[in-house]
């Protein structure tokens, strides 16, 4: 079935997109997926128009459709849906998804993600639901809370958003007034209220949890689990290839290869050959995506594929090696680094980050700049607009200057942390 959906997408794509057209013309008559060439976010924005099969789409038409007043909620060309990519590696990339797409992925969410949901769980009469999300039209979370809204007219009032930007201590006082059954939001932030919630200081009931976006480790799976004694729902999603993984009441992430195909790869971008190890990158392929096909985009997740049987579902088990938030305390009140994550993601020219916190109330940030871009000009726009978020969070005396050494690394090697505490 996979097989057979590859070649649909891929014989599509060759016959509608110019540029799928070109790169495959070498493609032998009975290609496997090891045949098709690696597509990344660079060669995609470059001939985006291109790309996309429809000739109507243009990456000037889409970005002014992401730009659009939040409350519009129209269609790109009267026919599709569209976000874009978050930009930590540079330019974001806008997605087009048309109604196929979306039909196939909403379904899997449902069949899959949510089935340890009681029927009738969703019904927003009666249930209320709190997003804990970036408050974007670009961002998919924010996009979900649009809709789930939109799908619920004369209730909207049981549906409410908080930004993750919001110190722990505006998160608890909002969640504590709206009571909401149900809550959205990214791993930080369930982990940091989890403890808010073991101090005493959240006063909800909740009988379902949707983690969303980022990485939930096992541990941090089961200990919100303990805490909130509800069902945890866990999707590992992107906007270039949607529902890739989730699990099915249990911890482990079910690769949805009936739909997705993911390749893990080393940086060479060949197929790791030990199933055993973490790979570099991987490939991924979303058999549903018809009007920008993603065949082979590779993304920079370090993952590594189990294939044994495991008792809660049959499909295989994705485990990723990904970066761990962390709460911190700045200015007298508490905050999760995804919080600046989001402004660093959406800082333009900036390619990498590093926030060290050396005071009390003060903050450095460091980086790396896209081609192109004066750093002292890119690190002071962040550091100034990471003054004006404490500011508004009630942390006026919080200073955030900017350095153009290079970041810290851990003394034993591994990843560049993007938070450290350091002596000033």
């Amino acid at each position: 079935m996979q097989s057979e959906r590859l070649h649909t997408l891929v014989d599509y794509a060759r016959e509608h997109s110019p540029y799928l057209r070109m790169l495959y013309k070498d493609l032998p008559e009975n290609y496997t997926l090891e045949d098709i060439p690696v597509l990344d976010k660079a060669d995609g924005l470059a001939h985006y128009d291109e790309w996309v099969t429809d000739p109507e789409l243009t990456v000037g038409k889409v970005r002014s459709y992401l730009a659009r007043d939040p409350a519009d909620n129209s269609l790109l060309l009267g026919r599709y849906t569209a976000l874009q990519t978050s930009g930590s590696t540079g330019e974001p990339l806008p997605m087009v998804r048309d109604m196929h797409r979306n039909q196939i992925h909403t379904q899997l969410l449902l069949q899959r993600l949510m089935s340890p949901v009681p029927a009738g769980y969703y019904d927003h009469s009666k249930h209320k639901m709190a997003f804990i999300v970036h408050l974007s039209t670009s961002a998919s979370s924010y996009g979900s809370y649009l809709k789930t809204k939109a799908r619920h007219p004369g209730f909207e009032d049981n549906i409410t958003a908080i930004s993750i930007l919001d110190s722990a201590e505006e998160m608890v006082e909002k969640l504590n007034a709206f009571k909401p059954e149900i809550l959205v939001a990214y791993p930080p932030s369930l982990v940091m209220l989890a403890e808010e919630k073991v101090k005493g200081n959240l006063d909800i009931d909740l009988g379902l949890i949707v983690s969303s976006a980022e990485l939930l480790t096992e541990e941090n799976y089961h200990r919100i689990h303990e805490v909130f004694g509800c069902p945890v729902l866990n999707n590992y999603c992107m906007t270039e290839g949607g529902e890739i993984a989730m699990t099915h009441d249990c911890p482990h992430l079910h690769i949805n290869e009936d739909w997705v195909i993911v390749e893990p790869v080393g940086a060479d971008r060949q197929p790791v050959k030990d199933a055993d190890e973490f790979s570099e990158g991987i490939l991924v392929t979303d058999l549903s995506n018809f009007v920008q096909p993603i065949i082979r985009y590779y993304v920079s997740d370090s993952v590594r594929v189990r294939r044994e049987k495991f008792d809660c579902y049959p499909l295989p088990v994705m485990e990723i090696r990904g970066r761990s938030w962390e709460s911190f305390e700045i200015g007298c009140k508490s905050f999760t680094t995804k919080g600046l994550e989001v402004k660093a993601k959406f800082c333009e020219g900036l390619c990498g980050y590093q926030f060290l916190q050396t005071s009390e109330n003060a903050m450095e940030v460091r980086g790396v700049v896209a081609a192109g871009f004066e750093k002292s000009e890119v690190l002071g726009r962040l550091a100034e607009a990471l003054t004006g978020y404490f500011a508004d969070a009630g942390c006026e005396d919080t200073v955030v200057t900017f350095s153009e050494e290079p970041p810290l690394h851990n003394a034993r090697g591994g990843k560049t942390p993007i938070y450290k505490r350091v002596q000033g």
